[in-house]
């Protein structure tokens, strides 16, 4: 018998793994095959799009890019697995589909374990019937040699924005319908207006509180559907064993316990935060709370960004949720034009606004900017270890840099 058993190798599966081996427990790491190695971030988003997005600026040629991208992700993940298997990890390259609630079949048999972590990830919904011509997943572009010139974006997320603004790069036409009244309707309205606006400047088209039911797909080369995303566990059995769902997105508690006492959930596949960074951090907790150190998961100071050109990148409470919250605050904000770095870097579109207490604390933060994701991180790190706002106003940074901005806005 195995002490855990990890179902799923993406981001939370394989920082558990990981950290189960360090931990010197009997592993084994189940997916279904070496494709799925690494999940949706490593194979189908974070880094394909982050290449994509940065070649595009000077390289056009769609086949050498996706060439390159395959060399780079077969040289992340191929490492990874050697190291895991090094380490004593067994891998089995299969489906899984619970027995019991300490037992799963896999195509060699049975395998039990004393403890179990459900790691499957999501997948993108399919709003509009897939097929080989015409219409694709988002993600399936980091797969395309060749491109067509016209292309429908469904859904104006983070993806689907990504998306454009790598294709707008490549020089196509590009629709992008969103059927709320703002891209990217989490983050705050302001922000979502503004980004809008300098996307539509580059030459991507956008419409809002549309439907693709409102359009003939025969019209465009390509449709790309990015629209949300469900929960990877229609093979997994878990209404066999009891386990509770919510349409699928498997329950847990502050500790990523399930309503089982031996299985645990971590990643995209609890349906709260979809980003492969938090998947990885949940990965950790869920061993460390398998060999007792009750961790609770804590979301306070998370950054999240979209890697649009420029990106968009946030933390903490803004405006819009403030408001809406009674909450008191005071603003600082400002476009990047007055500030010299911004021209020395081709970042005049880039804006920061920064939300505070009477006491200076951070409340949160919002930056655009082409290095809003690095950017961030400082406000991120400042609200995790409490630095107050008056102390970031003190520090002399590099010049000249976009870092700079930040002491140099709450002086002003």
């Amino acid at each position: 018998m195995y002490d855990v058993a990890i179902i799923g190798a993406g981001a939370a599966g394989i920082e558990a793994v990981k950290l189960s081996l360090r931990k010197r427990l009997k592993t084994v790491l189940i997916d279904k095959d070496y494709g799925n190695f690494g999940g949706t971030c490593l194979n189908k988003g974070c880094i394909p799009a982050k290449y994509y997005l940065s070649s595009s600026r000077y390289n056009k040629d769609i086949a050498a890019i996706y060439k390159d991208k395959d060399n780079i992700v077969e040289m992340i993940k191929r490492p990874v697995l050697e190291y895991i298997k090094k380490q004593g990890a067994d891998v089995i390259w299969s489906d899984a589909r619970f027995k019991t609630k300490n037992s799963i079949d896999v195509s060699s048999g049975t395998i039990e374990a004393r403890y179990i972590i459900i790691a499957t990830g999501s997948y993108p919904l399919e709003l509009v019937r897939t097929d080989k011509d015409k219409v694709f997943f988002a993600e399936d572009i980091f797969s395309f040699t060749r491109i067509g010139n016209k292309f429908l974006i469904v859904g104006a997320g983070a993806v689907g924005l990504e998306v454009a603004c790598l294709l707008n790069n490549l020089g196509r036409d590009v629709l992008v319908i969103e059927k709320e009244n703002r891209i990217l309707p989490h983050f705050d309205a302001s922000l979502s207006r503004r980004l809008k606006i300098i996307l539509e400047k580059k030459g991507i088209k956008i419409k809002l509180g549309e439907d693709v039911s409102s359009y003939d797909v025969k019209t465009f080369d390509t449709v790309l559907l990015s629209a949300g995303r469900k929960p990877n566990v229609e093979s997994l059995g878990i209404d066999g064993i009891g386990l509770v769902h919510n349409g699928g997105w498997i329950v847990t508690d502050d500790y990523l316990r399930t309503n089982i006492d031996n299985i645990y959930a971590c990643g995209d596949v609890i349906g709260s935060k979809l980003l492969a960074y938090v998947a990885e951090e949940h990965g950790r907790i869920v061993v460390e709370n398998i060999v007792g150190a009750g961790i609770k998961i804590d979301y306070f100071g998370l950054a999240e960004s979209v890697f649009t050109q420029p990106q968009l990148a946030v933390v903490g409470i803004l405006e819009e949720e403030a408001k809406k919250k009674n909450i008191q605050y005071k603003t600082v904000k400002s476009n990047f034009l007055k500030f010299s770095s911004a021209h020395a870097y081709s970042d005049t579109d880039g804006f920061m606004q920064v939300l505070f207490d009477d006491s200076n604390n951070i409340l949160g933060a919002a930056v655009i900017s082409n290095m809003a994701s690095e950017l961030i991180s400082i406000f991120s790190m400042a609200m995790k270890t409490n630095i107050k706002l008056t102390q970031i106003k003190d520090l002399n940074f590099i010049h000249p840099t976009l870092s700079e901005i930040i002491p140099k806005l709450l002086k002003s």
